[in-house]
Order: C-alpha cells, then structure tokens, then sequence
C-alpha cells in the first residue's frame, strides 16, 4: 500500500472562507466551515422540500454518519451512537449505571467542561461519591493524581481528554490502565480532540468516548455529537431513557422497546438532520487528511506562537510538551477581555474564559503569516 502524500495545507486552505477572510484562531471555539459543508447544506434544504419523501434519504445519511464517527476513533459502526450534544450522549450513559455497594466514587478532575462537572456531580443524588483530582498547576492534567484517586472503591472515572481551558492534553493510556486494574470504567470527554489528536479507542482501550462535531470537526453550528461505548459493555447495560431511534428495529413502530445492538440503544429521539447534513464534509475532511498530519502542523504553529509570545514576555498558560498539549495555546496577558476585543477589532479572532488569559488554536490550515500578524498585534497592545 503506497503511502499517504504529506497534505498541501495552503491548498487546503482555499476550501475554507474563513481562513482565507478573516486571521481566525478560535477553531476550539467554532471551527472554520468548509466550502463542502454549505454544499451539503444546500442538498438539506433540497431534500427539505421532499417532506415525507426525504426520510429514506434523511436515514441513510443518519447511518452515514455513524460510520464516519466510527472510522475517526476507529471503532466499530455499531459501537457508535449520536446525540444532540456531549452533555445529552453522557447522560444518557450514565442514567444507565447503578451504584454498587462498595463501589460508588466517580473520579473527575477539576479542568472538567463545566456541563460535564454538573453532569457527573449530579449522581451524588443518586447514591455517588464525586472525587475531584485539582491540577497541581492550574495548567496541566492531573495524571498522578488521578492514578492515586483510582482504587477498590471507583466505578467510574469521567476525565476530558483535552481541557477546554487551555488545551491541556491528558496521558490518557495511563489513566485507563490504573482504572481498569481497580475494576472501573473510564469515561473520556474528547470534545476538544477530536478532529486535532488522533483518537484510537482499541489502542486506548477505553470505555466510553463523547465528542462533538462544531470545533475542530469544522460543522458551522451546534447539535451533533457521538458516543462511543464498547459493544461488549452497551450490551450489559439498559438504558433508563430511551426513544425511539433506540429501538432494534426503528420504523418498526413497536408497542414495547427492544433494545438496539450496541451503542445504538443510547440514541433517544429523532435526531437533529440539518446538522447531520452539515457534520458529513468535516469529518471527511479529517479522514481525507489524516488527523496525525493536521495535529502535527498545528504543533508546527502553536510552536511558533509559544516562541513568539517568549520573545514578548508573556507567559504561557498551557504545557510545553507537546505529549501533554493538544490544539489551543493560553497566552497569560494582562487586561485578557480588553486585549481580546483589540485583536477582534482588527479582524483576528480569539477569545477567552475566566482565568485563562487568551486562547489561541492553530487550525492546520492557518499560515505562519497568520501566526506573526497576531503576535506583532499583540506585541502592540503592550506598548
């Protein structure tokens, strides 16, 4: 099999209108839109005029989808489930698992996505124990601490692969094994990664997988996200909520539930089709590319940005090892929401979040020129 040619980033980057308009570096916030996805868009709104004559169409991309879900994490298609977002495919989970005496903990970490963090300590009311490893900095995963906190007593460890604070990357193979070894389960929030890290969940050999497809996955708007449960595991488990797209047999309008094969009976209602529509061309666009390639350009980049903002004198608020960094960078300045709005003002777009400077993330797609104009920016809101 011949080898996979070293992608031309420039060129791929005329199939993005954002990144040729704008000096865009908030892909961790809402990723730039492909020129395929208003394509895809646009045969939505054909199909939309179909009514009732769309749904075989509709159903068929539904399933598409759940197989390019599959091929990005390298799992099979029926261990792949969809939901309207991270929050809902997580919860859905875990409605379906019980406290145990003698094994009631769920460990966490407190650089959990918020709605996460709501979501997990939520199960107190049910009969769990929430554990939350602090990071020792601020800055990076806890792993140590989090390999301490596992032990006889943990169900479930709920960890974010990538914060969305800074892009902090978790060692997750190590976390998974200490947790398997204890007899738990293993929880990974991939929002963050996915489409920026590869993702291999036989490698990893992980539980449950969440991601979401509007930040570095490309999709214009909220509404879609993937849960990935072991087959195995999906089939030990009952869901307390179900709907109908759960069922084995969806058109088959059954009076009772049966619950579907694998990952598949975590799915509720009918799902969100415009934004199935508008999902397909970026996850294609990183199978085409290949996730190992665009995370290692975007290293290239945030490099470069750490480099420059050393120059400058601002310190960073995200791990330097590239094994522990994912796709945004924080930059520590002073006056955050002010310097923020200066650089939005001159068409360079970033943001930031309570007590994490600026972020910045190099989208593969960015250019070096990109990288220099937001720091030359930067070096003149200091002056």
């Amino acid at each position: 099999m011949s080898e996979r040619a070293a992608p031309d980033f420039r060129e791929l980057r005329t199939r993005f209108p954002t990144l040729i308009e704008r000096t865009y570096f908030a892909t961790h916030c809402l990723g730039p839109v492909l020129n395929e996805t208003f394509t895809d868009l646009d045969e939505f709104r054909r199909t939309s005029a179909l009514r009732n004559r769309a749904l075989e169409t509709w159903l068929e991309r539904v399933d598409e989808i759940r197989g390019l879900f599959a091929r990005l994490v390298n799992a099979h298609h029926c261990e792949i489930a969809l939901g309207p977002n991270a929050t809902a495919c997580q919860s859905s989970l875990a409605a379906a698992l019980q406290p145990i005496a003698g094994r009631t903990t769920i460990v966490t970490t407190s650089l959990d996505f918020p709605s996460s963090r709501y979501l997990w300590h939520a199960q107190e009311r049910r009969g769990f124990q929430i554990k939350t490893v602090p990071s020792h900095d601020g800055i990076s995963m806890p792993v140590d601490g989090l390999v301490a906190a596992i032990d006889e007593r943990t169900a479930v460890v709920a960890v974010p692969l990538v914060a969305y604070t800074n892009g902090a990357l978790l060692r997750a193979k190590q976390v998974i094994d200490a947790a398997h070894a204890a007899g738990a389960l293993v929880v990974l929030d991939a929002y963050q990664a996915a489409g920026i890290v590869p993702i291999d969940v036989r490698a990893l050999d992980v539980d449950v997988l969440v991601a979401g497809t509007h930040k570095w996955l490309c999709a214009p708007a909220t509404g879609l996200a993937f849960l990935f449960v072991k087959q195995a595991l999906a089939e030990r488990l009952e869901p307390a909520y179900p709907g109908w797209f759960a069922h084995a047999d969806t058109l088959a309008f059954a009076e009772r539930y049966v619950p579907a094969a694998g990952a598949r009976r975590f799915e509720q209602g009918s799902p969100a089709i415009e934004a199935i529509y508008a999902a397909r061309a970026g996850v294609r666009f990183a199978l085409e590319v290949g996730v190992g390639a665009m995370r290692a350009r975007s290293l290239e980049l945030t490099d470069r940005l750490v480099a420059g903002a050393d120059s400058l004198g601002i310190p960073l608020g995200t791990p330097r090892d590239h094994g522990e960094r994912a796709g945004v960078i924080c930059l520590d300045v002073q006056e955050p929401n002010r310097v923020a709005d200066v650089l939005r003002s001159r068409g360079i777009d970033v943001d930031t979040r309570p007590g994490t400077g600026i972020r910045l993330s190099a989208h593969p797609c960015v250019t070096e020129d990109d990288c220099d104009r937001v720091l030359a920016e930067l070096a003149g809101t200091r002056t």
